[in-house]
């Protein structure tokens, strides 16, 4: 592939300017000390940067790289250059939403990725996807398919015709070629439809097995909706992915299966009277074929984009894996910026894909490479170079701890997407319901009738319904340290009015924040054997475990 030019285009935001090494930086007059920012660079030089290597840092590390042949096509070096604009128009799936497809423009492009914007709405809730992503289609794409498309806030959805707007706002639509056929596992099996049944990990809690239906199907990937679920819950995978699994493979391997949401008698849940009730069908057995494993292994170098400041790739080394899973460390950082993320997720990729597509590689923070420059006003974080901001890509930069990502101030924030629907919601900004699925067959009550969903956070209904499956599977240090404020999150059918407020994470330890996060839930109802116990707090919080009878 011919390497392109790694002159970063600039992007959409006016007050953003391009740095030394092609990374975006605030115009001078953002550059002033505010907030206590300290007069200190922690900025390794720019000679540092230019001559790193990762043929010598390998050898300085005496580590191995993580073999190419272990990255999947999306994870890959790629076959084309990225030919994306800024300005261009599209179609695309909302990272927090992935029913939902949105009318999306090009805010930036950096080597192979691209800054994507909300037509309509604040670009906090921008995100940042590959060029070769399957989540991204061309204009018309969704009228062709037959699939909703969520037009621009102020529009409305009977009268958006796609070049009419276009014309009207003086806009380029992304040409076709630009989007490239990704069915590298061939067709989808024919016995995989829309509205079968299967049973599906929660990725968002992975030690949960829970009934699921495929809610949609496009070209070699089917999307997961977990039952009587909202779909912030919902993933996209292939036919192969490890996440999916046929009706009774719980019951097979000694897994404990999480009934639908409000399923009576949850704990003695019947996969042939729910197909019955539902009036749907599983996914036959003989489709699903086994992944083999991964084969990253640890103490492997990569690169990795970094979940907290998703602008950017850093230098990276897996310590830990699992079967579908593995945990990266960023070199040169705190153990506590690790994370865990999928084996095939498109945000890991050989040593050597930043330096191929033009993309800025951050290298690692090492004390003595740091470069002091007095009267400068930058980020006091050390290995920070001031880059991103806790509030998302509408700040393309900070000066202080307040903004910065990696400040212990902001470590337990949620530093990811905005749910630009739900705070629409919240803030009665719409009555319109748009962004709502055209086909809800995942959504049913017991009769097997279509309901609507209210959304909410995912709690596991009763303490039976789970197993303790050992240690491994909880982190108890993350799980009650992730919450923020204390909202009592009830499931349906505990609750007249269901909680309308997302699961926030942050706040300090404590019963309410335990009990707020779903895991947290699931567990303490599990550890806890009583079947009348109530949970009371002082100054009115309060909230029944699942399962719990009233007094």
């Amino acid at each position: 592939m011919k390497q392109p030019n790694r002159k970063r285009k600039l992007s959409m935001d006016s007050k953003e300017l391009l740095n030394q090494d092609g990374c975006l930086e605030q115009a001078e007059e953002e550059k002033k000390p505010r907030d206590g920012a300290t007069l200190l660079s922690h900025v390794p030089s720019v000679t540092t940067q230019e001559a790193w290597s990762w043929e010598q840092y390998l050898t300085e590390q005496k580590a191995t790289a993580a073999p190419v042949e272990l990255f999947s096509k999306d994870q890959s070096f790629p076959e084309h250059e990225n030919g994306f604009q800024v300005g261009m128009r599209l179609e695309g799936i909302d990272p927090r939403h992935p029913s939902v497809f949105c009318v999306l423009s090009v805010a930036e492009v950096c080597g192979y990725r691209l800054r994507l914007h909300f037509d309509g709405y604040l670009s906090c809730y921008d995100f940042w996807t590959n060029a070769g992503s399957p989540d991204i289609h061309p204009v018309g794409w969704c009228e062709k398919t037959k699939h909703e498309l969520h037009i621009p806030k102020g529009y409305r959805k009977d009268k958006f015709v796609w070049m009419d707007y276009l014309k009207a706002c003086k806009l380029q639509n992304a040409p076709k070629k630009l989007f490239r056929s990704r069915s590298s596992n061939g067709p989808m099996p024919k016995e995989f439809q829309v509205g079968m049944k299967l049973e599906a990990v929660d990725r968002k809690n992975p030690s949960l097995v829970c009934v699921a239906t495929i809610a949609d199907i496009v070209e070699d990937r089917l999307l997961v909706h977990f039952d009587n679920w909202d779909d912030s819950y919902d993933y996209w995978c292939d036919v192969n992915s490890p996440y999916v699994q046929p009706v009774g493979w719980c019951q097979e391997n000694g897994r404990t299966l999480i009934a639908p949401q409000g399923y009576p008698n949850p704990e003695n849940f019947s996969w042939t009277e729910y197909l019955e009730a539902t009036q749907t069908n599983a996914v036959p057995a003989k489709v699903f074929k086994m992944r083999t494993p991964h084969g990253f292994l640890p103490s492997m170098r990569l690169e990795a984009v970094d979940r907290r400041n998703p602008r950017l790739i850093r230098v990276a080394t897996v310590i830990d894996v699992d079967d579908q899973r593995v945990k990266v460390h960023f070199d040169g950082w705190d153990h506590k910026y690790d994370y865990w993320m999928d084996a095939d997720s498109p945000d890991i990729h050989p040593i050597g894909w930043c330096d191929i597509t033009g993309h800025p590689l951050e290298i690692p923070y090492r004390a003595n490479d740091v470069n002091i420059l007095p009267g400068q006003a930058v980020c006091p974080t050390p290995g920070c170079r001031g880059i991103g901001h806790i509030r998302g890509p509408r700040y393309s930069g900070h000066h202080s701890a307040f903004g910065c990502p990696y400040s212990d101030m902001n470590l337990k924030k949620e530093a990811t997407l905005h749910d630009r629907l739900r705070e629409q919601t919240q803030a009665n900004l719409e009555s319109d319901s748009s962004h709502s699925k055209s086909k809800n067959l995942c959504s049913l009550n017991f009769s097997g009738k279509h309901e609507k969903v209210n959304s909410q956070p995912r709690l596991v209904q009763q303490a039976k319904c789970l197993k303790i499956k050992g240690k491994e599977d909880i982190d108890l240090d993350n799980l009650f340290r992730d919450t923020e404020h204390p909202v009592c999150a009830r499931p349906v059918y505990q609750c007249a009015t269901p909680a309308s407020r997302p699961v926030n994470r942050g706040a300090k330890t404590g019963a309410p924040a335990a009990l707020n996060h779903p895991r947290g839930l699931s567990l303490i109802s599990s550890l806890l054997a009583s079947s009348t116990l109530r949970v009371a707090v002082a100054g009115g919080w309060g909230c029944r475990l699942p399962g719990a009878a009233s007094s």
